[in-house]
Protein backbone atom coordinates (compact mmCIF):
# COMPACT_ATOMS: atom_id res chain seq x y z
CA UNK A 1 0.00 0.00 0.00
CA UNK A 2 1.02 3.38 -0.53
CA UNK A 3 0.95 5.55 1.92
CA UNK A 4 -0.90 9.01 1.83
CA UNK A 5 0.08 11.57 4.95
CA UNK A 6 0.06 15.29 5.96
CA UNK A 7 3.02 16.74 4.89
CA UNK A 8 2.76 17.93 8.29
CA UNK A 9 2.99 13.95 10.15
CA UNK A 10 6.94 14.16 10.80
CA UNK A 11 6.76 12.63 14.20
CA UNK A 12 7.81 13.72 17.73
CA UNK A 13 10.58 16.39 19.13
CA UNK A 14 11.36 14.90 22.78
CA UNK A 15 13.08 15.42 25.99
CA UNK A 16 17.19 16.15 24.81
CA UNK A 17 18.29 13.69 27.94
CA UNK A 18 16.91 10.61 30.21
CA UNK A 19 14.35 10.81 32.66
CA UNK A 20 16.47 11.51 35.46
CA UNK A 21 16.54 15.36 36.02
CA UNK A 22 20.13 16.75 35.16
CA UNK A 23 21.88 19.16 38.16
CA UNK A 24 21.06 22.26 36.55
CA UNK A 25 21.36 25.29 38.30
CA UNK A 26 18.17 27.12 39.02
CA UNK A 27 17.30 29.56 36.09
CA UNK A 28 19.59 28.21 34.07
CA UNK A 29 19.09 26.63 30.50
CA UNK A 30 20.67 22.26 30.75
CA UNK A 31 21.51 22.76 26.72
CA UNK A 32 24.83 24.50 24.91
CA UNK A 33 23.31 24.02 21.17
CA UNK A 34 20.58 23.16 19.47
CA UNK A 35 19.83 22.06 16.12
CA UNK A 36 16.69 21.86 13.76
CA UNK A 37 16.04 19.58 11.04
CA UNK A 38 14.98 22.00 7.88
CA UNK A 39 12.64 19.32 5.72
CA UNK A 40 11.74 21.03 2.78
CA UNK A 41 15.34 22.95 2.33
CA UNK A 42 17.65 19.69 3.48
CA UNK A 43 19.42 21.22 5.79
CA UNK A 44 20.55 21.69 9.45
CA UNK A 45 20.21 25.32 11.16
CA UNK A 46 22.35 25.09 14.14
CA UNK A 47 22.40 27.78 17.10
CA UNK A 48 23.63 28.97 20.26
CA UNK A 49 21.35 28.52 23.05
CA UNK A 50 21.66 30.93 25.91
CA UNK A 51 22.28 29.86 29.50
CA UNK A 52 19.69 32.33 31.25
CA UNK A 53 17.04 32.82 28.63
CA UNK A 54 16.83 29.77 26.44
CA UNK A 55 16.88 31.99 23.28
CA UNK A 56 18.12 31.06 20.37
CA UNK A 57 21.75 32.30 18.59
CA UNK A 58 21.70 31.55 15.64
CA UNK A 59 25.26 30.01 14.13
CA UNK A 60 25.32 28.47 10.81
CA UNK A 61 22.93 26.12 7.82
CA UNK A 62 24.71 22.71 6.90
CA UNK A 63 23.14 20.69 4.10
CA UNK A 64 22.09 17.18 4.56
CA UNK A 65 23.02 16.03 1.64
CA UNK A 66 19.88 13.85 0.97
CA UNK A 67 15.88 15.05 0.72
CA UNK A 68 13.21 15.89 3.23
CA UNK A 69 15.35 15.70 6.49
CA UNK A 70 13.00 14.99 9.28
CA UNK A 71 14.62 13.82 12.54
CA UNK A 72 17.68 14.39 14.08
CA UNK A 73 18.79 11.30 16.44
CA UNK A 74 21.69 12.12 18.43
CA UNK A 75 24.54 9.32 19.86
CA UNK A 76 24.74 9.16 23.92
CA UNK A 77 28.56 11.21 24.09
CA UNK A 78 27.16 13.77 21.75
CA UNK A 79 29.89 13.68 19.34
CA UNK A 80 27.64 12.09 15.98
CA UNK A 81 24.26 13.09 14.79
CA UNK A 82 22.27 11.26 12.33
CA UNK A 83 19.87 12.60 10.21
CA UNK A 84 17.04 10.54 8.47
CA UNK A 85 16.12 12.11 4.80
CA UNK A 86 12.39 10.58 3.75
CA UNK A 87 12.46 10.96 0.07
CA UNK A 88 15.81 10.24 -0.92
CA UNK A 89 15.37 7.19 1.43
CA UNK A 90 19.06 7.10 3.19
CA UNK A 91 20.90 8.83 6.13
CA UNK A 92 22.91 11.40 6.78
CA UNK A 93 25.91 11.39 8.93
CA UNK A 94 27.27 14.56 11.35
CA UNK A 95 30.40 14.50 13.41
CA UNK A 96 29.75 16.99 16.28
CA UNK A 97 32.70 19.56 17.67
CA UNK A 98 32.51 19.36 21.48
CA UNK A 99 33.26 23.15 21.66
CA UNK A 100 31.63 25.23 19.12
CA UNK A 101 28.59 22.59 18.07
CA UNK A 102 29.86 23.03 14.50
CA UNK A 103 28.67 20.23 12.42
CA UNK A 104 30.43 18.28 9.67
CA UNK A 105 29.28 15.75 7.40
CA UNK A 106 30.90 12.51 7.17
CA UNK A 107 31.08 10.74 4.15
CA UNK A 108 27.73 10.53 1.77
CA UNK A 109 24.25 9.28 3.14
CA UNK A 110 23.72 5.79 3.61
CA UNK A 111 20.71 3.76 2.04
CA UNK A 112 18.05 2.72 4.19
CA UNK A 113 14.71 1.31 3.90
CA UNK A 114 11.69 3.22 1.57
CA UNK A 115 10.94 6.35 3.30
CA UNK A 116 12.81 6.61 6.89
CA UNK A 117 10.31 8.59 8.66
CA UNK A 118 12.23 8.38 11.74
CA UNK A 119 15.16 7.35 13.42
CA UNK A 120 16.56 7.15 16.79
CA UNK A 121 19.70 5.70 18.62
CA UNK A 122 18.78 2.89 20.83
CA UNK A 123 18.96 1.94 24.07
CA UNK A 124 22.37 -0.11 23.79
CA UNK A 125 23.75 3.16 22.63
CA UNK A 126 25.31 1.43 19.49
CA UNK A 127 22.44 0.97 17.07
CA UNK A 128 20.60 3.49 14.80
CA UNK A 129 17.16 2.35 13.94
CA UNK A 130 15.39 3.77 10.88
CA UNK A 131 11.61 3.26 10.67
CA UNK A 132 10.76 2.79 7.63
CA UNK A 133 7.10 4.08 6.14
CA UNK A 134 6.69 2.97 3.00
CA UNK A 135 8.59 -0.67 3.45
CA UNK A 136 6.53 -0.87 6.67
CA UNK A 137 9.52 -2.33 8.31
CA UNK A 138 12.56 -1.12 10.57
CA UNK A 139 16.25 -1.11 9.18
CA UNK A 140 19.17 -1.31 12.12
CA UNK A 141 22.42 0.23 11.97
CA UNK A 142 26.06 -0.95 13.94
CA UNK A 143 27.08 2.70 15.04
CA UNK A 144 30.69 2.53 14.96
CA UNK A 145 33.37 3.89 17.48
CA UNK A 146 34.06 6.78 14.35
CA UNK A 147 30.31 7.61 14.67
CA UNK A 148 29.50 5.79 10.77
CA UNK A 149 26.99 3.26 10.46
CA UNK A 150 27.43 -0.23 9.34
CA UNK A 151 23.42 -1.34 8.11
CA UNK A 152 22.64 -4.83 10.42
CA UNK A 153 21.31 -8.27 8.10
CA UNK A 154 17.36 -7.81 7.70
CA UNK A 155 15.24 -5.88 8.94
CA UNK A 156 12.12 -5.80 11.16
CA UNK A 157 8.51 -6.22 10.22
CA UNK A 158 6.08 -3.58 11.31
CA UNK A 159 2.22 -2.96 10.65
CA UNK A 160 1.08 -0.56 7.85
CA UNK A 161 2.92 2.91 7.42
CA UNK A 162 5.04 3.19 10.78
CA UNK A 163 6.08 6.83 11.92
CA UNK A 164 7.29 6.45 15.04
CA UNK A 165 9.73 4.50 17.23
CA UNK A 166 9.87 4.66 20.77
CA UNK A 167 11.78 2.93 23.65
CA UNK A 168 10.44 2.04 27.27
CA UNK A 169 12.55 3.70 30.08
CA UNK A 170 14.33 0.07 31.07
CA UNK A 171 15.22 -0.59 27.70
CA UNK A 172 13.64 -3.91 27.47
CA UNK A 173 10.93 -2.72 24.99
CA UNK A 174 9.90 -0.35 21.80
CA UNK A 175 6.93 0.49 20.68
CA UNK A 176 6.18 1.48 16.88
CA UNK A 177 2.96 3.78 16.28
CA UNK A 178 1.26 2.80 12.60
CA UNK A 179 -0.47 5.43 10.85
CA UNK A 180 -2.46 3.83 8.37
CA UNK A 181 -3.43 0.43 10.47
CA UNK A 182 -4.44 2.10 13.59
CA UNK A 183 -2.24 0.16 15.70
CA UNK A 184 0.88 0.49 18.00
CA UNK A 185 3.42 -2.79 16.95
CA UNK A 186 5.50 -3.77 20.18
CA UNK A 187 8.39 -5.51 20.60
CA UNK A 188 11.06 -6.88 22.97
CA UNK A 189 15.16 -5.29 23.08
CA UNK A 190 17.54 -7.80 23.79
CA UNK A 191 20.80 -7.24 24.91
CA UNK A 192 22.32 -6.66 21.26
CA UNK A 193 19.76 -3.96 20.64
CA UNK A 194 18.11 -6.61 18.17
CA UNK A 195 13.91 -6.27 18.38
CA UNK A 196 11.83 -9.50 18.79
CA UNK A 197 8.00 -9.05 18.26
CA UNK A 198 5.48 -8.80 20.59
CA UNK A 199 2.58 -8.25 18.73
CA UNK A 200 0.25 -5.31 17.70
CA UNK A 201 -2.71 -3.74 19.88
CA UNK A 202 -5.32 -1.32 18.25
CA UNK A 203 -4.73 2.46 19.33
CA UNK A 204 -7.14 4.26 17.26
CA UNK A 205 -7.38 6.26 14.07
CA UNK A 206 -4.28 7.69 12.41
CA UNK A 207 -1.75 7.31 15.43
CA UNK A 208 0.88 9.84 14.49
CA UNK A 209 3.13 9.98 18.02
CA UNK A 210 4.06 7.77 20.71
CA UNK A 211 5.81 8.75 24.08
CA UNK A 212 6.18 6.80 27.59
CA UNK A 213 5.97 7.85 31.06
CA UNK A 214 9.17 7.91 32.67
CA UNK A 215 8.20 5.79 35.35
CA UNK A 216 7.66 2.94 32.37
CA UNK A 217 3.95 2.20 33.36
CA UNK A 218 2.06 4.52 30.63
CA UNK A 219 2.09 4.83 27.18
CA UNK A 220 0.56 7.64 25.59
CA UNK A 221 -0.43 7.92 21.49
CA UNK A 222 -1.53 11.02 19.80
CA UNK A 223 -4.01 10.71 16.98
CA UNK A 224 -4.12 12.76 13.88
CA UNK A 225 -7.21 11.36 12.72
CA UNK A 226 -9.65 12.13 15.94
CA UNK A 227 -7.95 14.81 17.40
CA UNK A 228 -7.32 12.22 20.51
CA UNK A 229 -4.85 10.97 22.81
CA UNK A 230 -5.27 7.49 23.98
CA UNK A 231 -3.70 6.02 27.19
CA UNK A 232 -2.28 2.27 27.90
CA UNK A 233 -0.66 0.65 30.63
CA UNK A 234 2.35 -1.25 30.41
CA UNK A 235 2.56 -4.61 31.90
CA UNK A 236 6.67 -4.01 33.17
CA UNK A 237 7.26 -7.85 32.60
CA UNK A 238 5.54 -8.62 29.30
CA UNK A 239 5.74 -5.32 28.30
CA UNK A 240 2.37 -5.69 26.79
CA UNK A 241 -0.24 -2.58 26.93
CA UNK A 242 -3.77 -2.56 27.86
CA UNK A 243 -6.07 0.22 26.99
CA UNK A 244 -7.01 2.86 29.89
CA UNK A 245 -9.69 5.34 30.44
CA UNK A 246 -11.52 6.97 27.26
CA UNK A 247 -9.04 8.76 25.08
CA UNK A 248 -8.41 12.92 25.80
CA UNK A 249 -9.41 15.35 23.54
CA UNK A 250 -6.77 17.55 21.95
CA UNK A 251 -6.45 20.38 19.81
CA UNK A 252 -7.11 19.97 15.76
CA UNK A 253 -4.41 17.49 14.36
CA UNK A 254 -2.04 16.10 16.99
CA UNK A 255 1.06 15.33 15.78
CA UNK A 256 3.62 14.57 18.69
CA UNK A 257 3.33 13.86 22.30
CA UNK A 258 5.79 14.61 24.66
CA UNK A 259 5.82 13.73 28.75
CA UNK A 260 8.41 16.13 30.70
CA UNK A 261 11.35 14.40 32.28
CA UNK A 262 9.43 14.41 35.82
CA UNK A 263 6.14 12.78 34.61
CA UNK A 264 4.03 15.21 35.56
CA UNK A 265 2.89 17.11 32.44
CA UNK A 266 2.26 15.86 28.55
CA UNK A 267 2.50 18.52 25.60
CA UNK A 268 0.98 17.74 22.68
CA UNK A 269 1.57 20.01 19.15
CA UNK A 270 -1.54 20.61 16.83
CA UNK A 271 -0.53 21.47 13.35
CA UNK A 272 -3.95 22.23 12.27
CA UNK A 273 -5.16 24.87 14.62
CA UNK A 274 -1.39 25.84 15.51
CA UNK A 275 -1.35 25.44 19.55
CA UNK A 276 0.09 23.04 22.27
CA UNK A 277 -2.07 21.47 24.79
CA UNK A 278 -0.66 21.14 27.73
CA UNK A 279 -2.09 18.00 30.12
CA UNK A 280 -1.11 17.08 33.58
CA UNK A 281 -0.75 13.43 34.48
CA UNK A 282 -1.78 11.41 37.33
CA UNK A 283 1.55 10.18 38.48
CA UNK A 284 -0.48 6.93 40.41
CA UNK A 285 -3.55 6.48 37.23
CA UNK A 286 -1.97 7.42 34.58
CA UNK A 287 -4.52 9.62 33.36
CA UNK A 288 -4.47 13.43 31.65
CA UNK A 289 -6.32 16.09 32.65
CA UNK A 290 -6.40 19.32 30.29
CA UNK A 291 -4.35 22.35 31.46
CA UNK A 292 -3.38 25.15 29.43
CA UNK A 293 -3.15 25.87 25.87
CA UNK A 294 -0.19 27.97 24.08
CA UNK A 295 -0.24 29.45 20.47
CA UNK A 296 2.12 28.69 18.78
CA UNK A 297 3.52 29.09 14.76
CA UNK A 298 1.91 27.66 11.84
CA UNK A 299 1.74 23.90 12.20
CA UNK A 300 3.82 23.09 14.93
CA UNK A 301 4.82 19.45 14.42
CA UNK A 302 7.23 18.83 17.11
CA UNK A 303 8.17 20.03 20.47
CA UNK A 304 11.38 19.33 22.71
CA UNK A 305 12.25 20.10 26.61
CA UNK A 306 15.08 21.18 27.58
CA UNK A 307 16.99 18.94 30.55
CA UNK A 308 16.84 21.65 33.16
CA UNK A 309 12.71 21.73 32.58
CA UNK A 310 12.88 25.56 32.10
CA UNK A 311 12.10 25.56 28.08
CA UNK A 312 10.42 24.57 25.11
CA UNK A 313 11.36 24.51 21.74
CA UNK A 314 8.37 23.77 19.25
CA UNK A 315 9.31 23.26 14.96
CA UNK A 316 6.54 25.46 12.83
CA UNK A 317 6.91 23.42 9.93
CA UNK A 318 4.49 26.30 7.96
CA UNK A 319 5.85 29.29 9.40
CA UNK A 320 9.51 28.17 8.87
CA UNK A 321 10.76 29.56 12.60
CA UNK A 322 10.90 28.17 16.39
CA UNK A 323 9.21 28.91 19.44
CA UNK A 324 10.58 29.19 22.15
CA UNK A 325 8.62 29.00 25.57
CA UNK A 326 9.11 29.05 29.38
CA UNK A 327 7.72 26.16 31.34
CA UNK A 328 5.67 27.02 34.54
CA UNK A 329 7.33 24.02 36.87
CA UNK A 330 4.06 24.35 38.88
CA UNK A 331 1.42 23.74 36.07
CA UNK A 332 3.03 23.49 33.01
CA UNK A 333 1.87 26.00 31.36
CA UNK A 334 3.88 28.15 28.66
CA UNK A 335 4.52 30.86 28.27
CA UNK A 336 6.35 32.81 24.75
CA UNK A 337 10.07 33.64 25.25
CA UNK A 338 10.14 36.47 23.19
CA UNK A 339 9.41 36.62 19.43
CA UNK A 340 9.69 33.01 17.32
CA UNK A 341 13.61 32.42 15.81
CA UNK A 342 13.90 31.90 12.38
CA UNK A 343 14.62 28.63 11.01
CA UNK A 344 15.13 26.97 7.42
CA UNK A 345 11.96 25.83 4.93
CA UNK A 346 9.61 23.18 6.71
CA UNK A 347 11.65 22.79 10.00
CA UNK A 348 10.58 19.67 11.49
CA UNK A 349 12.71 18.88 14.53
CA UNK A 350 14.62 20.50 16.91
CA UNK A 351 16.96 18.54 18.82
CA UNK A 352 19.18 19.94 22.05
CA UNK A 353 22.63 19.02 23.26
CA UNK A 354 24.84 19.82 26.35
Amino acid sequence: MILIVPMFLVGCGGVSTPSTPPSTPPGTAAARFAFVANSLSNSISTYAVDPQTGRLDPKETVPTGGTSSRVIALEPSGRFAYVDNVVSNDISVFSIDANTGRLSMMGSPVPAGGAPRFAVVGPTGNVLYAVNQQANNISGFSINPSGALTPLIGTVTTDEAPVELRFHPSGHFAYVVNFNSGDVTGYRVDGSGALGLLGAIPAGLSPSSISMHPSGRFAYVAHLGSNQITIFSIDQASGGLTPLTPPVSSGDGPTSITVDPQGRFAYVTNAIDGSISVFTIDVATGALTSASTAPAGTNPVALTLDASGLFAYVANLGSDNITIFTVDSTTGALTPAGPPVNAGTGPAWVTLIR
